[in-house]
């Protein structure tokens, strides 16, 4: 059951991915406006989740915690935005996959736990499979592509994200309360970007921007809601390495959809479909996807 669940936060996020290349590249080219309109949309779902659940407010000892998430939520966009600006989104996608070996790194250094053959070689293998990913250019005059550094960063701020989740789940913290709270203190945390004049400035001039693509803000932060509420509620009833290993299939699911609708609506997608980058894209995904399983275990 749980798997099943798990494989919905793959499926919506390679849809909200897709999306968030229109926005980042097409629409909104800092990534400190879009993060402010996106986060918008958090208040649209916390509402939803008013009316169909039980909401309450947290116990005062997981404040720190709902906070921490809060703004991990946040400030993670940043680089994952400008990812988007330098590579292809399932490339870009498939980065994250770095955030996986910090989990195993933090606990050799944190409290000692040895890690086993296997995750050695998990590690090796995601390492390996994103520095390919990453090459550009000619063997001559090989160049790295920013978006590995960009997502680097972006995968080291969330990956702890699902290991406090778990924990609120483990002293009895809902689903719905976890997910709603998290939501609703990142949408608070945005709001002092009002405080800053430059920025202030650049979100009131995109205002009428963001109202022609609300449509499109609301499918990418609705897909977004989706994966985010079904990888959490896995999170609740199976491991944190499991659920999260799930998620490393989400570029598979980015290529899959620019493969299946790229000829049709050419506009949506940023990605080389040609059968030489497909093939070099599905090999090395499922390079860094082993490894992360391999981590996993």
């Amino acid at each position: 059951m749980w798997l099943i669940i798990a494989l919905l936060a793959p499926i919506f996020y390679a849809v909200s991915n897709v999306f968030d290349n229109i926005l980042a590249n097409k629409s909104f080219k800092n990534p400190v406006t879009l993060t402010f309109y996106s986060s918008l949309f958090n208040v649209v779902f916390v509402l939803f989740l008013f009316l169909f659940s039980d909401l309450s407010f947290p116990q005062i000892s997981f404040l720190p915690i709902f906070i921490l998430l809060g703004i991990i939520n946040v400030l993670y966009l940043f680089p994952y935005y400008k990812g988007l600006q330098s590579d292809d989104t399932s490339v870009v996608v498939s980065f994250f996959g770095l955030g996986r070996i910090f989990i195993p790194i933090w606990a050799f250094f944190i409290i000692g736990e040895q890690l086993s053959a296997l995750k050695y070689i998990g590690i090796a293998l995601v390492i390996i499979g994103s520095v390919l990913l990453s090459i550009k250019g000619s063997f001559k005059d090989i160049k790295f592509s920013k978006a590995i550094f960009y997502i680097l960063l972006a995968s080291f701020i969330i990956s702890i994200e699902g290991v406090l989740l778990k924990y609120l789940f483990e002293q009895g913290v809902s689903v719905n309360n976890g997910v709603a709270w998290e939501m609703l203190i990142s949408f608070i945390y945005t709001l002092f970007f009002l405080l800053h004049k430059k920025t202030r400035l650049d979100i009131v001039e995109n205002f009428t921007l963001f109202k022609k693509k609300t449509l499109l803000f609301f499918v990418e932060e609705g897909a977004t809601f989706v994966a985010f509420f079904s990888g959490s509620y896995a999170l609740s009833i199976a491991p944190v390495s499991l659920v999260r290993g799930i998620g490393t299939l989400t570029p598979f699911f980015v290529l899959a959809y620019a493969k299946l609708l790229g000829k049709k609506y050419p506009y949506l997608f940023n990605e080389q479909i040609g059968v030489g980058n497909t093939l070099k894209k599905i090999i090395l995904f499922s390079v860094t996807a082993l490894g992360v399983f391999l981590i996993a275990r």
